[in-house]
């Protein structure tokens, strides 16, 4: 395991501000709180300036991520999708408009009823995801790269038990993708909401 790093951040300079104001704060728990929230803003402002890269919004990001998270042949119920995504469905016709007319979806009839549409994502649109979902993996790596396996093997263990525990007590903080289980298929109008990417 590293040797511990005992430099103090801007992170221990609050804490010490704080103390001041709240002498019953607990040091430990304020600087791990703190240290996970500004890490996560971290990475949710590099992943908004590589999507602007590649000229995504995050709503274009989040709709491609759903539709690859089906699984082959990634295809989805636009109510399904609207359900996942927090989205009227008025709304999200009027999205998935705009990203079929730049060629990232398209819309298929569903071989189980051909009444019904389904959305696909195109190879322009799968090749976008993959861009996209690389530049984040880098900067996830980036980020951790200061950690060696052994210890980023003990992070993830330590938030694993807190997760374990706050979902001992309530919802999965992720609940399953399509595929996980049965009911979750692309295909299908069923399914809870997943957790936005």
């Amino acid at each position: 395991m590293a040797k511990r790093d005992s430099t103090p951040d801007s992170i221990d300079r609050h804490i010490a501000h704080w103390a001041e104001e709240l002498p019953d704060l607990d040091p430990q728990i304020e600087g791990i709180v703190t240290r996970m929230q500004k890490l996560v803003s971290h990475l949710r402002r590099n992943r908004e300036n590589g999507l602007a890269a590649h000229g995504l919004k995050e709503w274009e990001y989040a709709i491609l991520h759903y539709v690859r998270a089906t699984g082959p042949p990634y295809q989805a119920a636009p109510s399904l999708l609207a359900e996942w995504l927090g989205t009227h469905p008025a709304t999200l016709t009027s999205r998935l408009d705009r990203m079929e007319q730049a060629g990232y979806v398209t819309r298929v009839h569903d071989p189980a009823d051909r009444r019904r549409l389904l959305v696909a994502l195109t190879d322009s649109g799968h090749a976008l995801w993959q861009a996209a979902i690389g530049e984040q993996d880098r900067a996830e790596q980036e980020l951790l790269g200061v950690l060696g396996r052994q210890d980023r093997a003990v992070l993830d263990e330590l938030l694993r038990r807190v997760a374990n525990a706050l979902e001992a007590e309530g919802p999965p903080l992720m609940p399953d993708w399509p595929g996980a289980r049965p009911e979750l298929s692309g295909t299908r109008d069923a399914g809870g909401a997943a957790k936005s990417p």
